[in-house]
């Protein structure tokens, strides 16, 4: 009878789901990206990601300044309810493609989508960080 008891709890448990939920996920539930720390060489970027590209990521900083962030210059990037999916020396291909469909804008930034998300943060180009 125990072994019966046993085999079920373990059959619930499994069947219980684990990870981000779409109740507390913000991708999810309001047109954002998903929350960005990007570690580079002498600093750090943390914001919200806007576009995937497949040399760079770009980024509304806490700051509230749209950059620029070469992949080659990311030491690791952190990103909220993901856990880290970009490491140094790791090819990035897998990982930009999970990452684009939690950026606000995962088919790309327009010419003129991107000049008016650059005027409303009083900007007229990206700014490049390294």
């Amino acid at each position: 009878m125990r072994a019966y008891i046993a085999v079920a709890g373990a059959l619930l448990f499994a069947a219980c789901y684990h990870g981000p939920s779409i109740y507390t996920f913000d991708p999810v539930r309001r047109p954002t990206g998903v929350d960005a720390d990007l570690r580079l060489e002498k600093q750090r970027v943390s914001g919200e990601l806007l576009e995937v590209q497949d040399s760079a990521l770009i980024v509304l900083t806490d700051s509230k300044r749209v950059v620029s962030v070469p992949l080659r210059a990311i030491r690791a990037g952190l990103f909220a309810k993901l856990g880290t999916l970009l490491i140094e020396g790791w090819e990035p291909h897998s990982a930009l493609a999970k990452l684009r469909s939690f950026s606000r804008f995962p088919f790309g930034l327009t010419p003129e989508l991107r000049a008016r998300l650059l005027a409303a943060y009083g900007q007229t180009e990206l700014e490049v960080v390294r």
